[in-house]
């Protein structure tokens, strides 16, 4: 009876920790639904889903690379060349705005691998030099006026500012993406290969697992996910800056960590990227509707403060785990 105690425990335990970033949403949730002002109206909800939908694909990508045991600091910057060429391309034939952004995000993720797989530079110092390069990239091709005017094509607009039976077109794609991300991961041999790379990448080398393509791959769809958060935000501002999506590495990166996914690689769910997206979506919405002010600085502060708790408990489990 002890023992089937134990167990009963240990599963439960084991369960609350596989789940906490969906608790965490779920408190989050209820607390704003009875507490915050407005928060439950659809035009506040469809913002939300706005908000988290154009660094949600990028977090898709950024969970790929994660798994693979690698991290990419360039989305940003690949996420505003993204956002300008598409700008700039509204106006040509109807698919110049997406093909050609597109082409350049995946075009960029594969720098990163060939850095990373062939000149054995590692992750984090080849897509910071990336990142670096972009961002001047972006610059030079604004040219002196720094702005670039906003999409002029009707119908790219709607990919921001577009519904479909109440639900915005960008919530649309975002959820589409993952969709097809959570099939890859799961049940295709390439998903399967990067939980092995992430998890022992010379144990994958032995098992004959193709260790270089695998991670070729997760570079040029990182790059391609950044491109579509690039294109989704030019269709929803006036005007393209060159400093735009500044910052957003991060945020892809810490809703990735916060939805339980290790930054060892190798462990975690990417379907679960979507707890980690609204919880950093739903948090500033809620302090600005409680001090019905711009609270940047507190945003940041609690987010920093969430991810340092989800990685002591990430320590905390791998610690357990290797002492078993």
């Amino acid at each position: 009876m002890k023992a089937d105690a134990t167990s009963i425990k240990s599963h439960a335990a084991s369960w609350i920790r596989s789940q906490g970033p969906l608790i965490t949403l779920v408190v989050l949730l209820i607390f704003a639904v009875m507490r915050v002002p407005g928060f439950r109206s659809a035009v506040n909800i469809t913002n939300i889903g706005k908000q988290v939908s154009m660094t949600g694909v990028l977090a898709i990508g950024m969970a790929f690379v994660i798994l693979s045991g690698g991290i990419d600091l360039s989305v940003g910057s690949i996420a505003a060349l993204a956002a300008l060429l598409a700008a700039r391309c509204s106006g040509e034939f109807f698919l110049a705005p997406i093909l050609i952004p597109l082409a350049a995000g995946v075009t960029a993720g594969a720098m990163n691998g060939v850095l990373i797989t062939r000149v054995k530079i590692p992750p984090f110092t080849a897509t910071l030099a990336m990142m670096l390069g972009v961002r001047g990239l972006v610059f030079i091709l604004a040219g002196k006026t720094a702005v670039v005017s906003g999409v002029s094509g009707q119908w790219f607009s709607k990919i921001a500012w577009g519904k479909w039976m109440g639900v915005p077109y960008a919530a649309m794609i975002f959820a589409g993406i993952l969709g097809v991300a959570i099939v890859i991961s799961r049940y295709t041999g390439f998903g399967r290969s990067v939980y092995a790379v992430g998890g022992n990448e010379e144990a994958a080398n032995m098992m004959g697992l193709r260790v270089t393509r695998c991670k070729m791959k997760v570079y040029m769809i990182s790059g391609a996910c950044a491109a579509i958060g690039g294109m989704m935000l030019a269709s929803r501002v006036t005007s393209v800056r060159p400093d735009i999506a500044v910052g957003w590495e991060l945020t892809a990166i810490a809703a990735v960590v916060i939805s339980g996914i290790s930054l060892v690689g190798g462990i975690g769910k990417i379907g679960h990227v979507l707890y980690g997206v609204l919880i950093l979506g739903v948090i500033p919405n809620i302090i600005n509707r409680l001090t019905e002010r711009q609270t940047t600085y507190a945003n940041h502060l609690i987010t920093g403060m969430l991810l340092l708790a989800v990685v002591l408990i990430q320590s905390r489990i791998a610690k357990k785990h290797n002492t078993h």
